[in-house]
């Protein structure tokens, strides 16, 4: 049961170390500047894990950070968005990019308010889309941001 414990903890850390490393870095420069961070698993379809996100807010500034090791279908594009789930602002999705092709995405933006977001919701859109909108039906992954976001 310890080896099969093993092989996993290696994988996860083989598939995302990389990436763990880039996140701790971030959060060096994030308690400098007065940030939250919060890290998590980009959740998709049945549980299975689509990617991991690292958010950082004082509430003005927001970075996210994150990294998938699945690739979108041909002529497609992975896109990630920031969402008011509560709706209690505008319930405007806000486009924060697409993942590029080593499976990365970063964010970093001056906002009025970055707690009134709640959820970072990753969508497949096909490359060159001129629909300023999220595809829902072709969501992917979900990540629902903790307290203070929300708000």
């Amino acid at each position: 049961m310890n080896r099969n414990l093993f092989g996993i903890t290696f994988a996860f850390v083989m598939a995302f170390g990389g990436s763990l490393f880039v996140f701790s870095s971030d959060q060096i420069a994030v308690a400098q500047e007065g940030m939250g961070s919060q890290q998590g698993v980009l959740i998709g379809y049945g549980g299975q894990t689509f990617g991991v996100v690292n958010v950082a807010s004082n509430g003005h500034t927001m970075r996210v950070s994150a990294v998938t090791d699945l690739v979108p279908n041909p002529d497609m594009v992975f896109e990630a968005w920031l969402v008011d789930g509560n709706y209690a602002a505008s319930g405007y999705p806000l486009s924060i990019g697409q993942f590029i092709k080593d499976g990365t995405l970063a964010f970093d933006e001056n906002m009025v308010n970055s707690y009134t977001y709640t959820d970072i919701m990753v969508t497949m859109e096909p490359r060159n889309d001129l629909d300023p909108k999220p595809a829902w039906s072709n969501a992917v992954g979900a990540y629902y941001m903790a307290v203070p976001f929300g708000q």
